[in-house]
């Protein structure tokens, strides 16, 4: 692979050798030089572009004695994929005043075939996971999570960086006990599984929607038909176009972790053509008038309806962040 800036360059380990599971690193970098005897462990996830799984540190220098290991095919077919922005955004934001707010990565690896992530491993899994388990959550513990996913979201905006595959299956949370906001909260991936499945597009028929992709990329693929006059707004790619999809998915995101479903399981292309925004399963759900309105501004129609992760922070639904709200059920601790 192509390493296109030195941070990218100065975040690679050489996999200097391996015997069976287990495997020794070591760090290309003079400041954060360091080597590791790794055993691979259980299985943490798979999916159509890779698997991950959990390494324990036996031997070495580095901090981290346990990590979760990414590994992502190179090649779909007969296309090759270059990963090296989504590596340099996963290095820039491992770094200083970001690694509150994104996964911590330790470095990357290759081989002839695949790329290999090593990051931050998180005992209790991403939200995906806990909403599998708990269905939907309290209010104030959904705006926990999503002021910290928006103070992300702005961090890489500013950096003019869009995520492009936000999703509760990439946001890695934390339930702690002695943490002021009840809930630690990071976003990671970058969108390397979304640049993995451009990679493959050409090999597969898109299985629908996940729920999270906003209508203009739906329009763009030719996945969702709405009237000439919406398809015509839609189409406009203007400066900052792959900023508004990453809000798109924050208000999906939270909908469904109030409500347990994502906003348009149906009724999605009547929406977009103009149809008002239905509020009944939230109110089913008895949330705030303030709740309902933000994600009605994060869920707009028209991309530059939609507001930034800057302006949503400052939404008076996060006026009423309580920092120590009743323990969920369901916690992790």
């Amino acid at each position: 692979m192509r390493l296109h800036t030195d941070l990218v360059k100065d975040s690679k380990f050489w996999k200097t050798s391996q015997d069976r599971d287990r495997i020794y690193t070591r760090h290309t970098s003079i400041e954060t030089s360091g080597h590791g005897d790794n055993i691979r462990g259980q299985e943490l996830g798979r999916g159509a572009f890779g698997i991950v799984w959990k390494e324990k540190l036996v031997d070495g220098e580095s901090d981290a004695k346990e990590r979760a290991v990414k590994m992502i095919r190179k090649q779909f077919g007969k296309s090759k994929i270059d990963y090296a922005r989504e590596l340099e955004a996963i290095a820039k934001f491992s770094r200083g005043r970001y690694k509150l707010y994104f996964v911590e990565s330790f470095g990357w690896y290759e081989s002839l075939d695949d790329v290999f992530i090593a990051m931050e491993y998180f005992e209790h899994g991403d939200l995906e996971n806990y909403l599998l388990e708990v269905r939907n959550m309290p209010e104030n513990d959904v705006r926990i999570i999503s002021n910290q996913v928006l103070k992300g979201v702005e961090q890489m905006h500013v950096n003019r960086f869009a995520h492009r595959d936000l999703k509760p299956g990439n946001i890695l949370i934390r339930r702690l006990g002695d943490h002021k906001l009840g809930w630690l909260v990071k976003i990671g991936d970058f969108g390397i599984s979304k640049r993995a499945e451009e990679g493959m597009t050409a090999l597969r028929t898109f299985g629908g929607s996940s729920g999270y992709i906003a209508p203009e990329i739906l329009v763009k693929d030719n996945r969702l038909f709405p009237t000439a006059h919406v398809h015509d707004k839609l189409e406009v790619e203007k400066e900052g176009f792959a900023l508004v999809i990453d809000i798109w998915a924050v208000g999906s995101i939270i909908y469904r972790a109030l409500c347990g479903v994502t906003p348009f399981e149906t009724g999605l292309l009547a929406y977009v053509n103009g149809k008002e925004f239905s509020a009944h399963e939230l109110n089913e759900f008895s949330v705030s008038t303030e709740g309902i309105g933000l994600i009605r501004k994060l869920l707009e129609v028209y991309p530059d309806d939609r507001l930034t992760a800057a302006e949503a922070l400052e939404d008076p639904w996060f006026n009423e962040l309580q920092v120590n709200s009743p323990r969920s059920s369901g916690e992790y601790e």
